[in-house]
């Protein structure tokens, strides 16, 4: 199936870059998501702005790379989706915020969800995650359980992925 108005109405998606203009304030990224997702639950959304201590009358071109960041994760998780695409989510911010970030994502997607977050810093998402994917030129090399790779005699899945893809 091409993805379309179904498949947005399914799936919450971050990418790796910000897609707010940087003129919107932050309540206008509120408005934003109640208008155009059914799912959205902008109380849950205003509820982690608060908890963060971000200021929603605040335009987005006066807030840090970081802040900015979480507000959109924000935005994403304060869905009711089936499925969250998170691309970087972690990237280019300290690491406080990554465990706020990922603190974030964990405490807030739906129990019948499934997340999938793309990353190179396996070291900072590992004890989060159930499950593992290697892609490599655009093609799955490996797929597994945490458990089974465990299982296996591997300690850390960064040590494997620094193996598993080190130059020669």
């Amino acid at each position: 199936m091409a993805p379309g108005l179904e498949t947005k109405s399914i799936v919450s998606y971050l990418p790796e870059r910000t897609y707010f203009n940087s003129w919107m304030k932050v309540s206008d990224c509120l408005d934003y998501f109640q208008d155009f997702y059914a799912d959205f639950d902008r109380t849950r959304a205003e509820a982690m702005l608060a908890d963060l201590g971000v200021p929603t009358d605040r335009k987005l071109k006066t807030l840090s790379k970081g802040t900015k960041e979480k507000v959109q994760l924000v935005m994403v998780m304060a869905r009711n989706a089936k499925l969250y695409l998170l691309d970087e989510p972690i990237a280019g911010v300290d690491p406080a915020a990554r465990e706020y970030i990922l603190n974030t994502i964990v405490s807030n997607y739906r129990e019948t969800a499934t997340v999938i977050v793309s990353t190179h810093l396996i070291a900072d998402i590992e004890s989060i995650i159930d499950s593992y994917v290697f892609i490599k030129d655009g093609n799955i090399i490996e797929c597994r359980d945490i458990d089974e790779l465990k299982s296996a005699g591997v300690e850390s899945l960064d040590a494997y992925f620094r193996e598993v893809f080190k130059y020669v």
